[in-house]
């Protein structure tokens, strides 16, 4: 027989918030049990609604707060009780970088034993208006006859009702509220799922997935609205192969890191950094760190379209990029050859298999740089650490990855933890990238 579920209490419950989790919640206990609360920060005494139970943890939101925090402040969105674009809005600027701060050292501290020689100064930027891609979920609501464009609620599988954005970079915020107005008016509304954005130096860029063809009135509607708001509208019918622009003279789209002074051109599905102003300090602290010359050689792994690989390019000897997805490898090679850069080279190749015997391994690097995705690079540390290089810098995306991976590295594989810090890529948010500094002595 299934176990009945409890059902939830009805009244609030009183909780004294004792710590953040790593998603930015609240920590209470009640009756010998962790309760993780939504908008409450240690400190607090609140009054909290239970809306979830499991075995080893509860979950609520906080409704009334009795003596708010010196790090509490009011969102300023008027969305964020229910948008979960944005989790960390009602703590305070500095907070948050401390908290992200605090995130990384414990993960270093519990996960991997480790202390850095030296913590890096905070990398931050504006919080406002910062995000430049972003992929926004479309649903149809017959009762209200009212199409919702924007992120999913919180704790929930429904779309916000918005029709603003804070975080969304100003010309693709703007656009909230006409694509509302725009796939309410076509004949498929209810087979549209999502519109993935993407903004470039140039102008906007939109994919529309859609479950059905389209038909003929429904692309004039898309003519129509993409010439009146500047936008390349792509369609994506299936899966990624699968976009496909709704004209075909659409210059490329493009940005430029002027300091170093390079452009990049990328297509609407690519990975690009989310904050274009936070890529732009990664990549001087990058160079900062590790302080190349003109007889550096760098591998560069997950390497993408080439948004290290590049800048790096311009201040040593040789550069190899390497990356798993092939199309992000065309895409490096072409931003190569835009900026005349010929002492770079890019190798498709899957880096959580053994690539000792392959012709990018058979050379002798200085330096490597490592940017994986959330699940880290465990499988490929030990082919690193069979290279002559003196110096790793890793750019992490998830910390508790990055502690993991530290400690391999430190405890098995012959390096030093040099340096560590954070870097506020996603204000608002409980993301915290990172980025540490590994050394030895010898390869």
């Amino acid at each position: 027989m299934a176990r009945r579920r409890k059902r939830l209490p009805k009244d609030p419950i009183e909780l004294l918030i004792t710590d953040l989790s790593h998603d930015g919640r609240g920590i209470a206990r009640h009756n010998d049990k962790v309760v993780f609360v939504q908008n409450a920060l240690p400190g607090e005494t609140v009054m909290a609604q239970l809306n979830r139970r499991t075995r080893h943890f509860d979950e609520a939101v906080a409704q009334s707060i009795d003596n708010p925090s010196a790090d509490r402040v009011e969102p300023a969105c008027q969305f964020y009780d229910r948008c979960n674009g944005c989790t960390m809005m009602h703590v305070s600027d500095d907070r948050q970088i401390d908290f992200k701060f605090n995130t990384l050292k414990s993960n270093f501290e519990k996960m991997a034993e480790l202390q850095p020689d030296q913590w890096l100064p905070h990398l931050s930027d504006r919080h406002w208006h910062y995000r430049r891609r972003a992929r926004l979920s479309v649903k149809w609501v017959p009762g209200k006859d009212k199409v919702l464009v924007g992120f999913r609620e919180k704790n929930g599988r429904f779309v916000a009702d918005m029709d603003d954005c804070l975080v969304l970079e100003k010309p693709l915020a703007d656009l909230i509220k006409p694509l509302q107005e725009l796939i309410i008016q076509m004949t498929i509304r209810t087979h549209i799922p999502q519109v993935e954005c993407a903004l470039s130096d140039q102008q906007p860029a939109l994919i529309m997935r859609h479950m059905r063809p389209l038909p003929d009135e429904d692309m004039t509607l898309l003519e129509v609205f993409a010439e009146k708001h500047n936008i390349q509208l792509f369609l994506q019918s299936k899966g990624p192969d699968t976009v496909t622009p709704i004209r075909s003279d659409y210059p490329s789209l493009s940005f430029a890191l002027p300091q170093q002074n390079l452009r990049y051109e990328f297509l609407p599905n690519d990975f690009i950094q989310v904050n274009q102003a936070m890529n732009e300090k990664m990549i001087d602290r990058v160079l900062s760190v590790m302080d190349l010359n003109s007889e550096s050689s760098v591998l560069d792994l997950f390497c993408g379209l080439g948004n290290f690989t590049l800048p790096i390019a311009r201040h040593c000897e040789q550069v190899t990029g390497v990356e798993g997805d092939s199309s992000l490898v065309e895409r490096a090679r072409h931003n190569a050859d835009l900026n005349k850069l010929n002492h770079v080279e890019f190798y498709t190749a899957d880096l959580t298999k053994d690539h000792s015997q392959s012709e990018w391994f058979k050379q002798d690097f200085s330096h490597v740089l490592i940017d994986p995705p959330r699940s880290g690079a465990w499988d490929i540390l030990p082919l690193i650490a069979e290279t002559s290089a003196k110096t790793l810098v890793y750019v992490s995306c998830h910390p508790a990855s990055l502690a993991r991976d530290s400690q391999r590295l430190v405890h098995d594989l012959g390096f030093s933890l040099q340096s560590a810090g954070v870097m506020d890529m996603f204000p608002h948010t409980s993301h915290v990238e990172s980025m540490a500094v590994f050394s030895r002595s010898s390869g």
